[in-house]
């Protein structure tokens, strides 16, 4: 269990996530064969949809490529950052690709001509499906690292800017598209969206062949399913605002939204995990292993909140120190595992005659317990003390070394205290020490209650040599 605490792993992809993606895909071609013999039908321009998804896919790229570039630097993958710089391309060419689109922020292109959005296009799907395909043939040895973004950023603006300037500036030395204004590619510039739907198609492959069972695989084999849908509804559509076009730009965002949503997914189950295992190891942090009482860490910072509190609330504070008699001779005749046995009875006797949810009990060490007890005085602890040890008697464990009872006892010190500005938890603490080794001076199987002015310096100090070493 603290291996699988210190080592939390994402979680593998699930029998649902698969089922999911299937049906997505099904779902992707369906659509892609009913749509296809209506791709070309003229439908009506909608004002403001090319910026609305042109911002759409800016905003949930962005999003899923600093998730990406964060998990490859966490991970120390440079698998993950170079699937981050594919998503960022994408972000990065949408700005110019709706800058140049008429219509998409103003009524003409700010940028370029009619032409150039064609090309941007073009542009922007070859080279995603390039970035996928280096993704998915690059190993997981390889360490990614902040150096590695900083390297693949520069490297999408640089090329970003250079495919930006060849669709505006060097229009004429790139064949002509969009000839008669309407049909994107005709029979001399088929080979563009060919060759774009080929890359593409191929990364589907190469993300198909990846030894990955991680939801990035699943989710991004899906989004390419998308992204070749997208291409091919584009191809068949032929023109702006048919069908195959709208219908191609809905493929659009499903390829990221996939992804981006799988991540989101995998980070909240994460975060579940790390939120279980945290639960884990705060308990095992305050919890003796043992007895599973409150351990001495955890008494010391709870002591110190209760001592406030009653200093506060004017209440007194009281204390049980608890010592098992001759607990090292019962190791010594019953063995190690039955003084395990013996301490967890004594713990399951002391939860039982604590009831308020202000009390805590701990093992304060070896064969040592002890109480606090809020808002109690010497009496009332003492009440609860001696309720303990006749539990502990009607159990009658055996123990042959402890005469003349011939069975388990406790030797139990009690010290009660008004918190003020002289007083300290130490004095608290020692004064019921103190009454612990008078219970064991007296013969032990017994309570003893600390002198009323146990909490004077003076009384304190004249006990200092009592100390848990000196209890047998």
């Amino acid at each position: 269990m603290e291996d699988e605490l210190y080592l939390i792993k994402e979680p593998p992809v699930g029998r649902r996530q698969i089922a999911l993606a299937k049906s997505v895909i099904v779902l992707l071609l369906l659509a892609a064969v009913i749509t296809t013999p209506l791709a070309t039908l003229p439908l009506l321009p909608i004002p403001g949809y090319m910026s609305a998804f042109g911002l759409a896919m800016i905003v949930i790229n962005i999003i899923l490529a600093a998730l990406l570039y964060a998990k490859g630097v966490i991970e120390h993958k440079e698998r993950m950052i170079r699937l981050g710089t594919a998503y960022c391309f994408v972000t990065v060419i949408f700005v110019p690709l709706i800058a140049s689109f008429p219509g998409g922020l103003m009524n003409d292109p700010i940028i370029g001509t009619a032409v150039s959005p064609v090309w941007l296009w073009s542009y922007w799907h070859l080279g995603f499906g390039l970035l996928i395909i280096r993704y998915a043939r690059s190993g997981d040895e390889v360490a990614g690292t902040t150096d590695s973004i900083k390297k693949s950023l520069i490297a999408v603006l640089l090329i970003v800017t250079l495919l930006t300037w060849s669709a505006t500036a060097g229009l004429p030395y790139l064949p002509q598209v969009l000839r008669n204004g309407r049909t994107f590619f005709d029979s001399s510039t088929l080979a563009i969206p060919v060759c774009v739907f080929g890359v593409n198609l191929l990364a589907l492959l190469c993300v198909m062949r990846m030894r990955d069972e991680r939801p990035e695989k699943l989710w991004v084999m899906t989004g390419m399913f998308a992204a070749c849908v997208d291409i091919w509804l584009t191809l068949y559509g032929g023109s702006r605002f048919s069908l195959g076009w709208y219908l191609a730009k809905t493929t659009s965002l499903l390829s990221s939204l996939v992804v981006l949503i799988s991540q989101l997914y995998g980070i909240t189950r994460l975060y579940h995990s790390i939120a279980g295992a945290n639960k884990i190891l705060m308990t095992q942090a305050n919890q003796d292993g043992l007895t599973s009482l409150s351990n001495r860490r955890c008494f010391d910072r709870l002591l110190d909140i209760e001592w406030n509190r009653a200093r506060r609330e004017k209440r007194s504070l009281a204390m049980l120190m608890i010592d098992v008699d001759f607990f090292k001779k019962y190791n010594d005749l019953y063995g190690h595992l039955a003084g395990d046995d013996c301490l967890r009875l004594i713990a399951q006797h002391l939860l039982r005659v604590i009831n308020r949810p202000g009390d805590v009990a701990a093992r304060y060490g070896g064969e040592e317990f002890v109480v606090i007890l809020p808002n109690t005085d010497a009496g009332g602890a003492r009440l609860v003390a001696e309720r303990l040890l006749s539990n502990l008697s009607a159990a009658a464990l055996a123990h042959a070394d402890n005469l003349p009872t011939g069975y388990v006892t406790l030797s139990i010190g009690v010290a009660a205290m008004l918190p003020g500005t002289s007083k300290t938890t130490s004095m608290l603490a020692l004064a019921a020490d103190t009454a612990l080794y008078q219970a064991k001076e007296n013969g032990r199987n017994q309570v003893c209650i600390a002198p009323s002015d146990s909490g004077n310096r003076s009384a304190i100090d004249s006990r200092a040599r009592l100390s848990i070493a000196d209890i047998q």
